[in-house]
C-alpha cells in the first residue's frame, strides 16, 4: 500500500499502478476496517479501480493520525469478503433501437451478433467500482473475446439503461449522459434513485449477471 496525500484533508490508498481486481478488492476491505474503527474527524470513504479515498476533518484528526491508523489496518486487512456478495441478475435487451453498436462491434470482432450477445451474457461481472456518474458501474468480468477500444469520438448524449463495454469492462450508465463506451443493448432497470435508502442500487463486490429480454418485457 501505498499513502499519497490529496490535499490538507484527504488521503490516498493505492494499491496498484494498474487495473487488479486484487488491488481493488483490498481497496474496499480497507474501506470496512477504517469505517467499522470509526476514527473522530473521518468524513468519507470512497474506494475505486486501485485505490481508497479517504477524506477527513484535518481540525479533529491530523494527516499523519490518519496515515498512522490506515497502515495499521492496512496489515490485518481479510483475504476474502466476510460476506457472500450481492447477486443481481440484469435484464437487457439487445434489440433495435437499443443495441446501438451491437452489429458494428460483431463487425469488428469478427463475430455473429447471436455470439457476441450470447458471450456477453455469459460472464458473473463483479463491480469493481461506482463512480464518474450518480450510481454508475464499472463491471469485470468481460469475456476477452469481446474487448473494443472506446469510441472516438464518443457520444455527447446515451440513454439511462444503456449496457456497454470498452476494453475489458463492462458498464451500465444509469442516466441520460455522455459516454464512449460500445453499446450493446439497454436495461429497463433504475440504478439510481436519490429518494432510496441507498441511492445506487448496486455497490464494489456485487456479482452481476445480464439476461436477454425481449423488447416486448422491455415496455
Amino acid at each position: 500500500m501505498l499513502l499519497r496525500r490529496a490535499g490538507d484533508a484527504a488521503i490516498i490508498a493505492e494499491f496498484s499502478e494498474a487495473l487488479d481486481p486484487r488491488a481493488a478488492a483490498r481497496a474496499r476491505a480497507l474501506d470496512a476496517a477504517l469505517v467499522a474503527a470509526a476514527p473522530e474527524g473521518l468524513v468519507e470513504t470512497m474506494p475505486s479501480l486501485r485505490s481508497l479515498l479517504v477524506r477527513f476533518d484535518p481540525l479533529r484528526i491530523s494527516g499523519r493520525a490518519m496515515s498512522v491508523l490506515l497502515t495499521e489496518l492496512s496489515r490485518d486487512l481479510p483475504d476474502a469478503p466476510a460476506t457472500a456478495p450481492r447477486r443481481f441478475e440484469i435484464p437487457v435487451c439487445y434489440e433495435a433501437p437499443f443495441a446501438l453498436d451491437l452489429d458494428e462491434a460483431a463487425t469488428r470482432l469478427g463475430l455473429p451478433a447471436e455470439e457476441v450477445i450470447a458471450r456477453h451474457c455469459a460472464p458473473t461481472y463483479t463491480v469493481i467500482m461506482v463512480g464518474s456518474f450518480p450510481g454508475h458501474p464499472y463491471l469485470i468480468g468481460l469475456d476477452p473475446a469481446l474487448f473494443l477500444p472506446r469510441r472516438v469520438p464518443p457520444r455527447t448524449r446515451l440513454p439511462a439503461g444503456s449496457v456497454g463495454m470498452a476494453e475489458a469492462m463492462a458498464n451500465i450508465y444509469p442516466q441520460e449522459t455522455p459516454g464512449g463506451w460500445n453499446i450493446m443493448g439497454r436495461t429497463p432497470l433504475p440504478l439510481f434513485d436519490p429518494r432510496w435508502e441507498q441511492p445506487a442500487l448496486l455497490a464494489p463486490g456485487d456479482e452481476v449477471q445480464f439476461k436477454r429480454i425481449a423488447a416486448a418485457d422491455f415496455a
